[in-house]
């Protein structure tokens, strides 16, 4: 019977070295993993923005009756209004932690630059992006 090889298989081996073989340093700690949860956080944002989406109007004049018809009359809807709104508090929070980790630990040093000028402008586009999400219900943030 022949024995399966895990190196000798393409997804296998992936899958292997990254969840299992996956390198780490020894250094590591909680504050290691903000990364990860700013990743799960995005998740989060992107799942409830397009449920939001579905019954968001994109007019002046209309934005915030959606934004209360997405309160009172969708089944849930504020609790996804909610989750979105906390959830882009949290994704920020988890953002910050995980920049003022990479300070602490030099990640920004020689040979990652390159990785923290893309960490960066990702935060730039981040900022921006909160900013359009905050001017869309047209003052109705509560």
């Amino acid at each position: 019977m022949k024995r399966l090889s895990i190196r000798k298989q393409p997804l296998l081996s992936v899958v292997n070295d990254h969840l299992i073989d996956y390198p780490t340093p020894s250094n590591i700690n909680y504050f290691w993993g903000f990364g990860s949860l700013a990743g799960l956080c995005l998740v989060v944002q992107i799942a409830t923005g397009v449920f939001l989406a579905m019954h968001y109007t994109a007019h002046i004049d209309l934005a915030f009756h959606s934004v209360e018809h997405i309160m009172r009359d969708v089944e849930g809807g504020w609790f996804l209004r909610y989750m979105h709104a906390n959830g882009a508090s949290m994704f920020f929070v988890a953002v910050y932690l995980h920049m003022f980790r990479s300070l602490y630990y030099g990640s920004y040093a020689s040979p990652r630059e390159l990785t923290w000028c893309v960490g960066v402008v990702i935060l730039l586009l981040m900022i921006i992006t909160a900013f359009i999400g905050y001017v869309l219900p047209w003052g109705k943030l509560y």
